[in-house]
């Protein structure tokens, strides 16, 4: 007699949610092997998704019985990268034993571990529902993975919901640091270059001009300190980040937060993915201007402006006080066509939709 044959469903929003759900599949059905005897296991990876609801949250408990039965599946996972919260508090998992369904907020797990944190998961769901009742599967479920939770050190919280439901929170400050490192690493800091574009013309055609062919520039650049160039630089990298950020309406204020801790979460998401494209964007720009500088500024002619000799550091310094100049240019360029084109180019597609959602909501 053959062994049974069980299907578990795997789908997740495009983007990190999805990598992982790629990647884990394999993994997941050695484990469910390993640890259920006489199952035949089977992971299926789906690229459908949800729409948000109009309170921008996702409809999948729901939906997810209809979904596992026309799928065929005997138990159905869903990876999003949309940051979640139950009862104040931010949540890791919500799973409901009676529809086999289990709903993960990718961002509470972290920016480490994703695969094993996900497989776990998943693995002490399955586990606990095998041949169990309902409620004690479910309460089975809420302890296996505030097990996991609290194997790593973090203050999980189980919270029971419905009959057929749990919840997953992590309160204190520690999971809060955790979910904002797992938000910026879904937001993928750095799309945003490509959308300022716009602002490295504009700085490398003032930077060109005025920066590395006026020997000014040169004498300025050799009498400050290091130490003054690198506080000039990091002052240019914030005042474009929040001229960036409150150019296009990024800012979250404390009356659009749901909770207290919310608001500042999301600011301080927008402040590192925001800052770190425009920090890439210098240093792209100072790249450029360095080369430049090499090949059009003669030492000789360099030191004879300068009345000392000269070495090769005198080039960085020179591009580097040169792309301060041309960063601020560059914020003169810095427009977009509208918020949504930064939007969609800093945050995740799941939460630039909520964003939008909550747009439409207060119009």
């Amino acid at each position: 007699m053959g062994s049974e044959a069980k299907v578990v469903g795997l789908m997740a929003d495009p983007g990190v949610p999805q990598k992982i759900a790629q990647s884990v599949a394999g993994s997941l059905k050695r484990e469910l092997a390993d640890r259920i005897e006489d199952i035949e296991w089977h992971v299926e990876v789906s690229t459908e998704s949800f729409l948000l609801t109009p309170d921008g949250d996702i409809p999948f408990m729901d939906r997810a019985e209809d979904l596992r039965s026309r799928c065929e599946w005997d138990d159905i996972v869903y990876l999003t990268e949309l940051p979640r919260h139950h009862d104040t508090q931010p949540m890791l998992c919500e799973l409901s034993t009676a529809n086999r369904a289990l709903l993960v907020s990718v961002p509470a797990l972290g920016a480490h571990r994703l695969l094993a944190q996900t497989r776990n998961l998943v693995v002490a769901l399955i586990f606990s529902t095998q041949e169990k009742t309902r409620q004690s599967s479910l309460e089975d479920s809420v302890r296996s993975i505030a097990k996991l939770r609290s194997a790593r050190g973090d203050r999980g919280d189980p919270g029971l919901g419905r009959d057929d439901t749990a919840y997953i929170v992590m309160p204190g400050w520690l999971n809060r640091l955790r979910l904002l490192t797992g938000m910026v690493r879904s937001n993928r800091p750095g799309r945003t270059l490509p959308a300022l574009t716009t602002s490295i013309a504009a700085a490398a055609a003032a930077v060109g001009t005025f920066g590395v062919f006026y020997s000014s520039m040169w004498t300025l650049a050799d009498s400050l300190h290091p130490a003054r160039l690198l506080l000039i630089g990091l002052l240019v990298i914030a005042a474009l980040t929040f001229l960036l950020i409150f150019r296009n309406r990024l800012w979250t204020k404390q009356r659009d937060a749901v909770y207290a801790w919310q608001g500042g979460l999301n600011n301080t998401a927008t402040v590192i993915m925001v800052g770190t494209s425009v920090a890439l964007m210098f240093l792209v720009l100072f790249a450029f201007l360095f080369a430049l500088g090499l090949v059009v500024v003669d030492d000789g002619q360099l030191g004879s402006e300068l009345m000392h000799s000269v070495s090769f550091f005198n080039y960085p310094r020179l591009a580097w006080l040169a792309a301060c100049l041309g960063t601020l240019a560059g914020a003169l360029g810095s427009n977009f066509d509208s918020d949504d084109e930064i939007r969609r180019a800093t945050y995740s597609k799941r939460e630039s939709e909520r964003r939008d959602t909550d747009d439409e909501a207060g119009a």
